[in-house]
């Protein structure tokens, strides 16, 4: 596999295109818009393409014609990889991938069908303000100012951000509380994100944020507005519809991560049938436990999820500490001594 220089890109633009008409960030990364590598197999007549994207990778081509690459596939695509693929490398992925414990995650895509029906948006709570992201919010320097720098590390530049995103803050007694932003912008396309601050959830933040967005992308000609979320995440639906977002399509990504980003998305059967796959999976890939123990305080099994957390530190993870701290689906142990004393040691150990 040969990684091409931005110049380049083009090589790669047919054989990724039924993935780019799925996915923005395919699109803004051959742009140049957003951060991002991409190889091929030969120069002349390449029949297969990888892209990656942060933690996510696509893999596009002919499997059949591409044996020769497999290897080389197989060093590029690391196993913490998020994959996205076309369907006929479903069958491939051993040949092509480190990581034989990945499972299937069902995605949801929607989008903005009609621009004249966005969704209303509702007024904000007292002590609430809405923001627009651009040079006036980081002049203010808010708290939790991260939530903008972390958007901006995916772009080519922050200078790009600040030219192409759209986005806006909700904040409160000068900290950002909430936000959504265009992950990625190509042409009139573009893919929005939304998150909120745990102690402001279930308070309308985001939607309202969204809304904005959305109404202020229409406004700027990039209407073709879409929005990717994991099927089971029915609070990110929910606030995509009440934009006037509709569902486009579903599709699969192939990860070791649990198929969730929310307390509540996940029926106590599956994170227990999660917590036993990953469980598994970890011992022949350590940090498999890492999201074991997520599964398993999700399915409301605390001890064998403390064991998990143990034994990953224990094994010489590389992780920070930070990411225990951090990691949505452990929320209800932090509190806890035996969790605090495992984050300890991992701090101790190097993991900061």
């Amino acid at each position: 596999m040969f990684q091409l220089e931005q110049e380049g890109y083009s090589a790669a633009h047919s054989l990724l295109r039924d993935l780019s008409q799925v996915h923005v960030a395919v699109s803004a990364v051959l742009d140049g818009t957003i951060a991002g590598d991409v190889w091929i197999d030969h120069f002349e007549e390449p029949r297969v393409a990888l892209l990656s994207n942060g933690d996510a990778y696509y893999l596009a081509g002919s499997p059949d014609q591409a044996a020769g690459s497999f290897a080389a596939l197989n060093n590029l695509i690391p196993q913490w990889a998020y994959l996205f693929v076309e369907d006929r490398w479903a069958d491939r992925l051993r040949d092509v991938w480190s990581n034989p414990f990945a499972l299937p995650h069902p995605r949801v895509r929607l989008g903005l069908r009609r621009p004249h029906l966005i969704g209303a948006s509702d007024a904000l709570p007292d002590g609430f303000r809405l923001a627009p992201i651009d040079h006036a919010l980081l002049a203010l320097n808010p708290g939790n100012l991260d939530t903008l720098t972390d958007l901006m590390d995916g772009w080519s530049s922050p200078e790009l951000f600040l030219e192409k995103a759209v986005g806006f803050c909700v904040l409160h007694e000068g900290c950002i509380v909430s936000h959504c932003a265009t992950d990625s912008v190509s042409g009139q396309r573009c893919e929005l994100g939304v998150g909120t601050e745990p102690a402001y959830r279930r308070r309308g933040l985001a939607r309202i944020a969204a809304a904005a967005t959305v109404a202020e992308c229409v406004r700027r000609g990039v209407s073709k507005i879409e929005w990717h979320t994991h099927a089971s995440n029915k609070g990110s639906i929910a606030i995509a519809r009440a934009c006037g977002l509709t569902e486009l399509d579903r599709h699969i990504a192939y990860s070791g991560n649990l198929p969730a980003e929310n307390v509540g998305d996940l029926d106590l059967a599956t994170c227990r049938d999660w917590g036993l796959h990953l469980e598994k999976a970890s011992e022949h890939i350590g940090w498999y436990r890492f999201h074991a123990a997520g599964a398993w305080t999700l399915a409301g099994e605390r001890s064998r999820a403390l064991t998990n957390l143990s034994q990953l530190v224990e094994g010489g993870w590389e992780g920070e500490a930070e990411w225990l701290e951090g990691y949505w689906a452990v929320q209800s142990l932090v509190d806890d001594p035996k969790f605090q004393a495992i984050v300890a040691r991992q701090r101790a150990a190097g993991g900061d």
